[in-house]
This record gives C-alpha cells, structure tokens and sequence, in this order.
C-alpha cells in the first residue's frame, strides 16, 4: 500500500494506536464470547422451535438491512422514492422468509425431524 503523504515529506501517514486494547479486549473475552456462545447454544437446544427459528434466523435481519439501505451500491437507487422504499421493504421480507425456510425450518428439521415445528 503507498503512502499518501507527498514524496519526501516527513509527516506520519497513520496515527498512533491508542491504549484501549486491554479494556476492550477484557470485555470481548469475559462478556461477548460467553453471551455469543449462550446465543448459540441457546438456538439449537431451546425447547420451544419457534425460538430455535426466531434465534437462528434473527442474525439476518442487521445483514439485510445493511445491504438494502446502508450499502454503497444500494438496489433500486435510480428509481423513485416510493418504488425504492417498496422495493426494498419486498427485499428485507424476501430475504427473511429465505432465513427462516433454510436457517429456521430446515435445520430444525435436520436436527429434530420428530418435531419440526
């Protein structure tokens, strides 16, 4: 990667990176990992199948909606605004219906096929 600065100058091209690391990291280590692995467990061996569904499903939704509203090469950005808000709404549907029949239904069937849903 080449530097930004002009040839020859002395001026830094990045900062400094700043002490937060071990707070940080603590907290990664001892408060999301376990919560994340909880959330995990929790998807596939919840007794009630529409919270293995609902929590299999769900990490999703974020993806989605970054995608449909937040990303650069956006869908439907050169038509109107209400068939670009319609269009995307549609989408988000589309692509959590697709979550749920693979990610819900189906490993729920894969995993439990006595008690689908």
């Amino acid at each position: 990667m080449r530097s930004r600065s002009p040839r020859g100058s002395s001026t830094r091209t990045s900062r400094l990176t700043s002490r937060l690391h071990g707070p940080l990291l603590f907290a990664v280590a001892v408060v999301l990992i376990p919560l994340a692995a909880f959330y995990v467990i929790e998807a596939f061996i919840a007794p009630n199948p529409q919270v293995r569904i609902a929590l299999r499903s769900l990490p999703v939704l974020p993806v989605a909606i970054w995608t449909l509203w937040f990303e650069n090469s956006r869908p439907l950005e050169r038509r109107g605004r209400v068939i670009r808000a319609t269009g995307r709404i549609l989408l988000l549907v589309l692509v959590m219906a697709f979550a749920v029949a693979i990610l819900g239904i189906g490993l729920n069937w894969l995993y439990d096929p006595t008690r689908v849903i």
